[in-house]
């Protein structure tokens, strides 16, 4: 009878513990946690909504230039350089990635306390893609961050704002410019003159650039349908190769380097013939 008494006991213990942590978990805890989900979502894109348009404008016109440069070996470049005005084309570009750094940077500091996991590693993947590979179109993570706090011109509560390209330029033509400015005019002018070199690094990026602009952009309200399609490694170099703009031998090492990337499908693999041309 004591033995049954005890288990009784126990069983209605447990039962009152369970009881009421279930009403604590469904009356108060969750409620509060679903609140408090609803809170961040609402706070985070109130503050996405100050930076998202300029955020999507810049990183799209990067996307844009990027895109013109691959395609046609930085045709526009070398036609102002003719005309004796290569600087235009340096500059211009120069400031279109040092405000793409300096976006990047206003949404990191705008959504750091938001938990945008998400964004977060769009971002991540994009400052990887620039600090990648060998020397050339490179620029360090490090440098990504410099120059874009340099760009910078306003930063709190309700505003966010990037140096205007008047103002770049103007310290474009300083006789002593600054150091980060020489160090990205010399990366920008890698990329003009070698755009072929530069055509993987180019792409990469740029996919994570469209990546960037898929989050801000989900519905393409701010951006036009053309303005979404990342660059195409395999086209282009086929362009290339029709146009004469490249050997056949350095189209199809172009053409294996991207799909070593992950950047275009792999070669078709020859088919193994025996003595009498027989396919095995």
């Amino acid at each position: 009878m004591s033995e049954i008494f005890s288990a009784a006991l126990v069983g209605g213990l447990i039962g009152t513990f369970f009881g009421g942590f279930t009403k604590f978990l469904w009356e108060k805890w969750l409620p509060e946690w679903l609140t408090w989900r609803r809170t961040q979502r609402v706070e985070r894109e109130r503050q996405l909504a100050y930076v998202r348009a300029p955020a999507i404008l810049a990183l799209s016109d990067l996307h844009g230039r990027l895109g013109a440069i691959a395609r046609t070996k930085a045709a526009n470049h070398h036609y102002v350089k003719a005309m004796g005005q290569g600087d235009y084309y340096i500059d211009s570009t120069a400031y279109l990635v040092a405000r793409a750094f300096a976006w990047q940077e206003i949404l990191r500091r705008r959504m750091a306390s938001y938990d945008y996991a998400e964004l977060y590693a769009r971002l991540e993947s994009l400052t990887e893609a620039f600090s990648h590979g060998g020397r050339g179109f490179q620029v360090f993570r490090l440098e990504q961050t410099e120059i874009g706090e340099r760009l910078i011109s306003a930063f709190d509560d309700d505003n966010a704002a990037c140096m205007s390209l008047s103002d770049f330029l103007d310290q474009c033509e300083q006789d002593h410019p600054p150091r980060w400015l020489s160090v990205l005019r010399k990366r920008v002018t890698a990329l003009l003159e070698q755009p072929e070199g530069e055509l993987c690094r180019t792409a990469r990026i740029d996919r994570e650039l469209i990546a960037v602009l898929a989050f801000l952009d989900p519905q393409r309200r701010w951006r036009p349908k053309d303005a979404s399609e990342a660059i195409d490694v395999t086209t282009i170099v086929e362009d290339w190769r029709a146009n004469h703009w490249v050997t056949p031998e350095r189209a199809n090492g172009l053409l294996a380097q991207a799909a070593n990337a992950g950047l275009a499908p792999p070669p078709p693999v020859a088919a193994v013939t025996d003595r009498d041309g027989n396919a095995e």
